[in-house]
């Protein structure tokens, strides 16, 4: 193993990459199998080619590879003036190395130097890699009541598939 490999070496993300990142989705959803709220069809479907080729667009796709592979990635749009992490995955086999937590900051980065004045995310609310893990990360709950209008579009065809009291939306400055 390289010292790479040991630490991941981060990288814009590419369409050739779309196809395992997906992978890397299915796997990491598995976590929530037996989770309470989320609809065990939702834990089938990943995001599609369309959205994942807009990410890369926007240069707000990043992967992280280690062992000679893509074992993570996070990817989002802009949000008017602010950005949208929609997404960060890790393969279970990569998890609790750090992977998840500089793809955030990488992502933060790429984000910033679009203008983003805030960036956004929804996640669930108790599973310790979800809502607690972004909290360390300088995350804030959003109260419903500050949801902007997309937040509040992506809620209404979140409901369809998910218990929204699991939801909350985050916000780091």
């Amino acid at each position: 193993m390289t010292p790479a490999d040991a630490c991941g070496a981060l990288r814009p993300g590419a369409a050739a990459d779309i196809f395992r990142l997906q992978e890397i989705e299915r796997d990491a959803a598995t976590l929530f199998r037996d989770w309470p709220g989320i609809d065990a069809n939702a834990l089938t479907s990943v995001i599609a080619l369309a959205d994942h080729l807009r990410s890369i667009e926007q240069g707000l796709s990043i992967v992280v590879e280690a062992d000679e592979r893509i074992v993570g990635f996070a990817i989002g749009e802009m949000q008017g003036p602010d950005a949208y992490l929609r997404e960060l995955d890790v393969a279970r086999a990569h998890q609790k190395r750090g992977f998840g937590a500089r793809l955030v900051e990488a992502f933060a980065t790429a984000a910033r130097a679009k203008g983003a004045r805030h960036i956004y995310l929804a996640t669930f609310r108790t599973p310790p890699w979800n809502a607690p893990f972004y909290a360390r990360l300088g995350f804030r709950e959003v109260a419903h009541a500050d949801y902007l209008p997309w937040m509040s579009e992506l809620e209404a065809s979140q409901a369809t598939f998910l218990d929204l009291s699991t939801r909350v939306f985050m916000r780091r400055d």
